[in-house]
């Protein structure tokens, strides 16, 4: 799931929009479980909503580091700009969750140990129409007393269900609504409790781990930690470590040896309790989505589109419901690993996501197109100057989609330009 921090157009009230995060670390795999084939790490990037992928730059990012040690991606939900730099945070140390309780005194301290899929989950949701959102729920965290002079971070692992334009209007009208990012409390040896001058952030979107750095946050007497949220958040782990030097991780950086975009179609859900992350079953695929809209517009035509995705610069390459595009990673071209070292590989990706929402604003349409450094309260009122390049555009936009998305009809005799028109 990525680009979920990145919404184009998608309000949050009434004449009021998200500021889009557009670039982001995702976890994919370790040594164990991304594995090259014929020398080649392969990864595929679906579109499988009724969305628009724009996409400006994709690396593989390869993190070698200590086999002791824990790596952290920065990337995360925030509530607002700054924004964190995309890094990776190393950690060792985990100290021992010795209890967890809910706010309704439920001990769930085996369930917050590993990530198993136990998850803690909200008590009760909202509405239907006010999707995405709980009652406050939360947790209390007792690792011990805490140690003040440490570098210490706080990391969660778990998964945010979106409301999407629709259920953000609808909270926007009812202001007795609590706010519904996660907050930190720690308590004294009084039993006191206080708010930590922290900006938690939340998972973006399914599944993903994030931190928050209590460095120099946490008071002299500091007890016991107590998260609560009102968004829909279900943890798997969370875990207080320390922070570890910069010096004991490498971070090789690779783009793409080649690129490929194509029609795929859509894949079904898995069949997964209600507590679990909506997954598309990879190995199934249907020629047809579950809607009848898709946005209207110029997509880039299917082939190679390295130059588009190589560097943050606004030339984007742009996926329709049911596309497909295939990274290949030269894998000879890593270093070999250091003596004791293990090795995690992360997607960065730079862009925005757009979804035909009703409420998003241009929701319908493939256009305008994104461009950093835009007024995301203006998009779609007007085209941002500069917005369009028209050499890269006439080059690749060449493909028309939408805006019924209608069943796919394979055609070999099809030229490439036409292969994506439903």
């Amino acid at each position: 799931d990525i680009m979920g921090a990145a919404p184009l157009g998608l309000p949050v009230a009434e004449g009021r929009y998200i500021t889009a995060d557009t670039d982001e670390l995702v976890w994919i795999g370790n040594t164990q479980s991304f594995v090259p084939k014929d020398g080649v790490y392969q990864v595929q990037i679906t579109e499988e909503l009724r969305e628009v992928l724009y996409l400006d730059e994709a690396k593989l990012w390869v993190v070698d580091h200590p086999a002791e040690e824990w790596v952290l991606p920065t990337s995360k939900l925030m509530p607002g700009p700054p924004f964190p730099k995309p890094s990776i945070v190393s950690a060792k140390n985990p100290r021992p969750l010795r209890r967890a309780t809910t706010l309704e005194g439920a001990d769930v301290t085996e369930a917050l140990q590993h990530v198993d899929k136990k998850l803690v989950s909200p008590p009760k949701l909202r509405a239907p129409q006010l999707r995405g959102l709980a009652e406050t729920h939360g947790v209390v965290l007792d690792f011990g007393t805490l140690e003040t002079g440490k570098s210490s971070v706080l990391a969660m692992n778990g998964w945010l269900r979106f409301g999407g334009g629709m259920a953000n209007i609808g909270a926007s009208h009812h202001p007795d609504l609590p706010f519904p990012f996660p907050r930190l409390e720690v308590e004294n040896g009084l039993g006191q409790w206080s708010f930590l001058d922290v900006t938690v952030g939340a998972p973006a979107g399914k599944t993903k781990e994030f931190f928050v750095d209590l460095s120099g946050k946490l008071p002299a007497d500091s007890r016991r930690l107590r998260l609560t949220a009102a968004f829909e958040i279900h943890w798997d782990r969370i875990a207080l470590l320390e922070r570890s030097p910069k010096e004991s991780t490498v971070i090789t950086k690779l783009a793409p040896a080649s690129t490929d975009l194509h029609w795929r179609g859509f894949s079904p859900f898995q069949d997964l309790p209600s507590n679990q992350p909506l997954s598309p079953d990879y190995d199934r695929v249907n020629p047809s989505p579950p809607w009848r809209i898709t946005p209207e517009g110029f997509c880039t035509r299917y082939g190679p589109v390295d130059e588009l995705i190589a560097r943050k610069d606004n030339a984007l390459a742009l996926l329709n419901g049911g596309d497909e595009l295939s990274l290949s990673f030269n894998a000879e071209s890593l270093p070999a690993l250091r003596p004791g070292d293990t090795r995690d590989f992360y997607l960065f990706i730079v862009g925005w996501d757009k979804d035909a929402d009703f409420h998003v604003a241009r929701g319908w349409m493939v256009e305008p197109l994104p461009q950093h450094g835009q007024d995301d309260q203006l998009y779609g009122q007007r085209d941002e100057p500069g917005a369009v390049a028209p050499d890269w555009v006439q080059k690749f936009n060449t493909r028309y989609v939408g805006p019924l998305a209608l069943k796919r009809q394979r055609d070999a005799k099809l030229k490439p330009e036409a292969a994506g028109q439903r």
